[in-house]
């Protein structure tokens, strides 16, 4: 794969356990079979990999376009209500925050999410803005150092994952994968609070 292409699968084995560590736990039985929305399909190889896991349904849209895929921005998907996906795989190249705060206004029901944390590059820096925003850090004047920047938006990660509270829902599990690289790999299991 040539390093022109923005996709992440350096450590897919990191990835696709994590898939399958969260699909065994949550989504084995007949009534819970996973129906993913997989918001960043690029080639669709996670999913096509998980074949062992008999999906209920897949929906797979990213902003690249191809044939038979629809080409939109996931977070406009997220971002409205009524979506059912009781699995929601934000495996983007960069910043999955757009999407999991899209996805916490919105949803109501049980869902297990996968997001990819990339080196964010954002306006010439390696920390995540939309991420220190959501935490009420902003800098419209001052410019921070990328390593301060960088460090604060690690520590701003934890404060994301807590969020659901606010909009009814509950992290029931996180867990994340082990890799060397610079992306990192999370699962989460939410629930409504009052389940």
């Amino acid at each position: 794969m040539s390093s022109s292409k923005k996709t992440d699968n350096h450590n897919l084995p990191a990835k696709l356990e994590l898939r399958r560590y969260f699909l065994r736990k949550y989504h084995c039985i007949q009534e819970n079979r996973p129906d993913v929305l997989d918001c960043c399909q690029a080639t669709g190889r996670i999913w096509r990999t998980l074949f062992e896991f008999p999906l209920a349904g897949y929906w797979g849209v990213d902003l690249k376009p191809k044939k038979g895929r629809l080409s939109i921005d996931s977070v406009k998907i997220l971002d409205q209500p009524g979506w059912t996906q009781n699995v929601v795989d934000v495996d983007t190249y960069g910043s999955p925050w757009k999407h999991w705060f899209a996805l916490l206004r919105n949803c109501k029901h049980p869902v297990t999410v996968f997001l990819t944390i990339g080196l964010v590059k954002v306006g010439g820096g390696n920390y995540d803005r939309a991420l220190l925003a959501a935490a009420g850090i902003t800098f419209e004047r001052l410019k921070i150092p990328n390593a301060l920047g960088s460090k604060v938006s690690d520590l701003v990660i934890k404060h994301a994952l807590l969020t659901p509270s606010k909009h009814g829902m509950r992290p029931v599990e996180v867990m994340e994968a082990p890799n060397a690289g610079n992306a990192r790999y999370l699962g989460v299991r939410l629930e409504p609070r009052d389940s």
